[in-house]
């Protein structure tokens, strides 16, 4: 549309300010409150990142002093509660699930350990838990228990110590061939990192005798 005079392009103004305005005015205040929003959102949990990592230090300055256990399950019951969503809360739930378990206290620290496989957002620590929980429910000879939880699948990256603790199990349940082919894929899978102490496993159980259980 063209305008003839300045006074014709005014009142051409003013009237698309006048059905157009308080949208404008809208969009921006809008544009402004996602803006301060997003600030507010992303401080939140640079702060809450902040506060669980103080909080996971005195976890770990309590497990190497050996601090009173009910402090340290406070601690860690304070980060599953209000930091479940950082690393620092799984991670914790680690160390003293480690406590406990060291302690003799196997049912607290089969709980931790379970917590970390439900909540950790991150494959690794909850393949650690289970990795743990699976050893802890060897050691009271819960063999059937630990080898559902080997079965679960694992990404490639874990095969080396899944392989190497399902070969444990079964040579605890006297299957010994099974434990062999655990074992060799534990040591394919080690590559050049493989361990003097799987090896010796390894080598402990010979060569594939006829007759022994495979089952």
């Amino acid at each position: 549309m063209e305008f003839e005079t300045e006074e014709q392009k005014v009142e051409a103004l003013k009237k698309w300010w006048q059905d157009n305005g308080q949208m404008v005015i809208g969009v921006v205040v809008l544009s402004i409150a996602l803006v301060a929003g997003w600030r507010f959102y992303e401080n939140y949990k640079i702060m809450q990142a902040e506060q669980a990592s103080n909080l996971y230090e005195q976890v770990l300055q309590a497990a190497q002093t050996r601090d009173d256990m009910s402090a340290q399950q406070t601690r860690v019951n304070e980060l599953m509660a209000e930091y479940a969503n950082t690393p620092y809360a799984a991670l914790s739930a680690l160390v003293l699930a480690r406590q406990q378990a060291q302690t003799g206290d196997t049912a607290k620290a089969i709980q931790q350990l379970e917590w970390v496989m439900k909540n950790s957002s991150a494959a690794e620590l909850q393949n650690i838990a289970r990795l743990r929980l699976a050893r802890l429910m060897m050691a009271t000879e819960q063999y059937d228990a630990a080898m559902a939880l080997v079965n679960t699948g694992y990404p490639e990256s874990f095969t080396a110590l899944y392989e190497e603790l399902r070969g444990d199990l079964h040579v605890m349940r006297g299957e010994n061939d099974l434990a062999r082919a655990a074992y060799d894929k534990a040591i394919q899978a080690s590559g050049d990192s493989v361990s003097d102490f799987l090896k010796i496993k390894r080598d402990d159980l010979g060569q594939v005798v006829t007759g022994e259980t495979s089952s």
